[in-house]
């Protein structure tokens, strides 16, 4: 089985020494194209990789901030950060990351060693250019029959929530944690069926009920998802991101979600800094949200 590599694209696009190793390994690696450093997380949350390639810095987060995130939701898979402009502290940080590699602007040969490294695998020779042929035209194919859609299975009845006093005192205090330290507009707790249990923060402008009714159906899949993986652990997450707004939903228990609002102009919510806290977070909500009542 091939080993899964995933390229990850920066500010300028692709590096060309990252997506030339496509066409260097050819089959013997299974890669993946990313086009972003919250698409490549979304990417390894779903399905380990061997190796990642980064560049040291993307729009989204600075590299070393990804490779920590990635390490937290895979540790068994390598890192390695390209274009770097290496410093005593920058390789200090490596180094405590226990990056596999951090290089300067390299070649295509250097990378697709690195990658030899990491995966214990000999390095290709460059292939030589095909002979050129001339394309003949293949007929038309016919279109495949169409095959009817299977209905869509129903869904189980939503459940209200309700909570006890000690249950509200709980998660309030976890609300406002989230609020001070990392600073989101708002935090709330709400239901798959749409309703708003607790908040914390400032509402402004935005139509809160109407934000969690929206976000419901979504929040209803993450938890049939969990029971389908069986999986009590489960932990969903959704981000929505806008020119003056981020959202960011996290799974709690199958009927309950934590929803968090960002105004870019006040605080902006780096999707590594967000994942690592609340992840803490959710997990105190849900202890709390499954004692005996």
């Amino acid at each position: 089985m091939a080993r899964r590599v995933l390229i990850v694209a920066g500010r300028e696009g692709y590096a060309p020494a990252l997506q030339a190793q496509i066409e260097l390994w050819g089959d013997s690696l299974d890669f993946v194209l990313a086009a972003s450093g919250n698409e490549a997380l979304w990417e390894i949350r779903g399905s380990p990789y061997d190796l990642v390639l980064a560049p040291a810095q993307l729009p989204e987060m600075a590299g070393m901030e990804f490779a920590e995130v990635v390490q937290a939701l895979s540790p068994a898979t390598k890192v390695v950060l390209v274009g770097a402009k290496i410093t005593p502290a920058l390789q200090s940080q490596a180094e405590a990351l226990r990056l596999f590699a951090l290089l300067p602007e390299v070649s295509v040969q250097e990378v697709a060693a690195v990658i030899g490294q990491a995966l214990g695998l000999p390095v290709p020779r460059p292939k030589p250019p095909p002979p050129k042929e001339t394309p003949v035209p293949a007929p038309p194919a016919a279109p495949p029959p169409r095959k009817p859609a299977a209905p869509p299975p129903s869904a189980p009845p939503v459940p209200r929530v309700a909570l006890t006093p000690a249950q509200q005192e709980a998660v309030r205090r976890a609300l406002r944690d989230l609020v001070v330290s990392i600073g989101p507009q708002m935090a709330l707790l709400v239901s798959v069926a749409g309703e708003t249990l607790l908040a914390e923060g400032s509402a402004g402008d935005i139509p809160i009920s109407t934000l969690a009714t929206q976000m419901a159906s979504g929040l209803a899949g993450a938890g049939q998802l969990a029971r389908l993986l069986k999986d009590e652990k489960f932990l969903g997450l959704s981000l929505f991101s806008g020119s003056r707004y981020d959202l960011y939903a996290f799974t709690v228990t199958p009927t309950t979600a934590l929803l968090l609002v960002f105004d870019k102009m006040v605080v902006e919510g780096k999707l590594g800094s967000v994942w690592l806290y609340t992840r803490r977070i959710v997990e105190e909500l849900r202890a709390a949200l499954e004692e005996k009542r």
